[in-house]
């Protein structure tokens, strides 16, 4: 079996390589073809002469994604990828990656799983259940795709596509490693976002780790909050009986303590159940308790059936007059009033777009689906 090259941080190519007997530079130079010049092919790697390329090439080799569909939607500048990994083998796995670009900023929205194990009763992801984690390869491959299809190389990198990246600790930890070394791709690990639902002890283990190495410094963590009441957030996230909020504050008081790094709160608007004057009282302790950021995005419809009370906001934001969605979503009055009500008391807003709705690119909507514009 031969080693994905892709899979091996720098310290660990180092190792690699001298292991058949090569010089330890060696290994830099495979790193930085490989990941600064996106070299797809050992036989492409340049500075190493064809004996040693062939000796490479029987241990080794560069994966690749299989991108069975690319999908542009027709009301922004959004695109999702369907890429196949490891296709006709016991280990084939499916997943989904966005590109979402805005003005000057081009944010990949990458996955960890294929599906995903925690199981929110609004994300259509949840549904499908876990297949597998991904290594940290298929991680990193997901933008060195992009790049490949698009010519585009994304400005910024959010771990909020497929999966729970805390559930696939080692291999997202890896991954950042690899993404963020100067050698090699470069990206400042203050464009980058790792996003979770929540555990306890793995929060702060992410503290410790980001704080231990200088190149992932600034990685920031965003919460999937969804709401402030426990009660709620149980019936929303399984995972949420045993991992509770209170638990969960901790450890992020913990996380900024040790690295400094504001958090950000993603809060799916449900209406009529986490927008209450209590609710607004509680965000706003929470915004005080360390720096931070509201990120409020729109529910969007998914095409599955929902536990009550859910399932009748999905029925009323379920149309097939797409202006009328679209208002429903991220017009109401109820929704900006909320919004005003936090502004008033100091509290750092974001309303997210909901960017790729049309082709199911939007928060909760990934679910390996090739959708096709007639």
């Amino acid at each position: 079996m031969r080693f994905d090259l892709r899979e091996f941080t720098l310290p660990e190519l180092r190792e690699q390589i001298q292991s058949i007997g090569f010089e330890k530079y060696r290994a830099d130079q495979v790193f930085r073809s490989i990941h600064g010049k996106l070299t797809p092919d050992i036989s492409l790697i340049n500075g190493i002469s064809s004996d040693k390329k062939e000796k490479l090439n029987s241990k080794f080799r560069i994966s690749s994604l299989n991108c069975i569909s690319e999908v542009k939607s027709e009301k922004d500048k959004t695109i999702k990828f369907l890429f196949e990994s490891e296709a006709g083998s016991k280990r084939s796995a499916m997943f989904e990656t966005v590109l979402i670009s805005d003005l000057n900023r081009n944010t990949a929205c990458i996955s960890t799983q294929a599906g995903c194990n925690v199981g929110c009763e609004f994300c259509a992801t949840g549904k499908m259940k876990l297949n597998r984690n991904l290594t940290a390869s298929e991680i990193i491959s997901q933008i060195y795709s992009i790049i490949g299809i698009t010519g585009i190389r994304p400005t910024n990198i959010v771990y909020m596509g497929m999966g729970e990246p805390l559930l696939n600790y080692d291999n997202v930890l890896k991954s950042l490693l690899i993404l963020t070394d100067k050698t090699g791709f470069g990206i400042p690990s203050g464009r980058i976002t790792v996003s979770t639902v929540g555990f306890t002890d793995r929060i702060k283990k992410f503290a410790d780790d980001i704080a231990l190495h200088t190149s992932i410094r600034n990685v920031k963590l965003a919460l999937s909050l969804h709401t402030t009441d426990n009660g709620l957030r149980e019936l929303l996230i399984p995972t949420a009986k045993t991992n509770r909020l209170p638990a969960i504050y901790e450890e992020l008081v913990y996380f900024y303590k040790k690295t400094r790094n504001k958090v950000t709160y993603e809060y799916i608007y449900f209406e009529g159940l986490n927008d209450t004057d209590n609710d607004v009282k509680r965000l706003v302790r929470l915004s005080r308790m360390i720096p931070s950021n509201l990120n409020i995005i729109p529910f969007h419809p998914v095409d599955f059936k929902l536990i009550e009370p859910l399932g009748k906001l999905n029925s009323a934001n379920s149309t097939d007059d797409e202006k009328g969605k679209e208002k429903s979503l991220s017009n109401s009055e109820n929704l900006t009033q909320f919004v005003e009500k936090l502004r008033y008391q100091k509290v750092t807003v974001n309303l997210r777009n909901s960017s790729g709705i049309d082709i199911n690119a939007a928060c909760g909507q990934l679910a390996v689906k090739n959708i096709k514009h007639s």
